[in-house]
C-alpha cells in the first residue's frame, strides 16, 4: 500500500527569496535550472552562475560563464574550462543549501529562468542580504481517465 502512495507523489521546487527572514520572492520552478547574474566589478562584464536543484532542495553550481578574462575571475574549475559561443565557461559540482548574497549597486544584478529576469534591485534594496533556497513540496500525481 505505501509504495502505490508513494507512486503517486511528485515533487515541485519553489525557489524562495528571504530578507532578514522575510519572503520577498517565490517562483515554481518548471525548468530544471536558474541562473545568477552579476557584472563584475573589475571587468565590468556579465557573469552567470548557473544552478541545477537536485533532489533533495539543494543547489548545485555546475557552471559559470562570462565574457571577459581578467583580475578576480576563475580560470580553473574542477569538472573544467571551455570556451563557447565566445565565452568562457566553467563546469563545476559545488552544492549548497543556501544562496546568501548582497544586492549589488551595480545594475545587472539578479536571477535569470527560461521565462523571465528577477532584478533584486526590483524585490530588495542595494546592500541588503538575501537568502536563496529552495523548498521541495509534494503533489499528487492525478490521473484522468
Amino acid at each position: 500500500m505505501l509504495c502505490a502512495l508513494l507512486s503517486l507523489l511528485s515533487f515541485r521546487y519553489v525557489l524562495v527569496v528571504e530578507k532578514q527572514g522575510q519572503v520577498i520572492f517565490q517562483k515554481v520552478l518548471n525548468e530544471d535550472w536558474f541562473a545568477v547574474v552579476f557584472v563584475h566589478s573589475v571587468e565590468r562584464t556579465l557573469v552567470e552562475e548557473r544552478f541545477k536543484v537536485e533532489p533533495d532542495g539543494s543547489l548545485l553550481l555546475f557552471e559559470t560563464r562570462y565574457s571577459s578574462y581578467g583580475a578576480g575571475l576563475p580560470s580553473d574549475a574542477e569538472e573544467g574550462f571551455a570556451v563557447e559561443e565566445g565565452k568562457f565557461v566553467l563546469k563545476l559540482h559545488r552544492r549548497f543549501e543556501r544562496i546568501v548574497l548582497r544586492v549589488s549597486h551595480i545594475e545587472g544584478h539578479g536571477m535569470v529562468f527560461c521565462d523571465r529576469t528577477i532584478w533584486f534591485k526590483d524585490i530588495a534594496n542595494v546592500n541588503d542580504a538575501l537568502t536563496i533556497y529552495v523548498k521541495v513540496l509534494p503533489s499528487l500525481k492525478l490521473k484522468i481517465f
